[in-house]
């Protein structure tokens, strides 16, 4: 069994173009965040539920504005209630935030990141950006470098599918 958390529910640090969040933000009625207690008990009941190999995978909006502490807390209650059970954690994200600390805690704890870029940085930067306005081409970049100098594992998720992606392809590898 697999499950898949939003810990900052629709909140995120970008203005992607074909976010589809950004047109239903409105409708949202519920908290922003995920508090304490629904976060011990989704844990200590998706454990109890769950086979040998406890799967968990974490997005949003962007998963990282949850905070570092939020994944302490996460650790902590996947430590408690783990028993002899093997616990994976995914964690998918636009890698903004992945400073050399997130990088530390992830791979001290064996996440598998998942990084979201979109091609080539004249195709990311047209349809990712910053609150601002601004191309995330090279912050993201500079995440996967700092992924791989800590040894985190790590994939990327392309949102958009086009005949540059093979360019993308051979950018990440080599």
């Amino acid at each position: 069994m697999h499950v898949t958390a939003k810990p900052s529910s629709f909140q995120c640090n970008l203005k992607c173009d074909y976010c589809f969040y950004l047109e239903k933000e409105s409708q949202f009625t519920h908290e922003k965040w995920m508090d304490d207690s629904t976060l011990k008990e989704f844990i200590k009941q998706y454990i109890a539920a769950s086979g040998n190999q406890v799967y968990f995978t974490w997005q949003g909006g962007e998963s990282t504005l949850a905070g570092l502490d939020f994944f302490r807390k996460v650790i902590h209650y996947q430590q408690r209630y783990a028993g002899q059970k093997r616990i994976f954690n995914a964690l998918q994200t636009n890698g903004i935030l992945l400073n050399n600390e997130w990088c530390s805690f992830l791979k001290e704890h064996e996440f598998l990141v998942g990084i979201s870029i979109d091609g080539p940085q004249e195709l990311h930067d047209r349809y990712r950006r910053s609150n601002s306005g601004n191309g995330t081409f090279a912050k993201v970049i500079a995440a996967i470098e700092r992924l791989k100098s800590y040894q985190v594992e790590f994939n990327t998720l392309p949102s958009l599918i086009t005949l540059m992606s093979i360019t993308l392809l051979r950018f990440i590898i080599f």
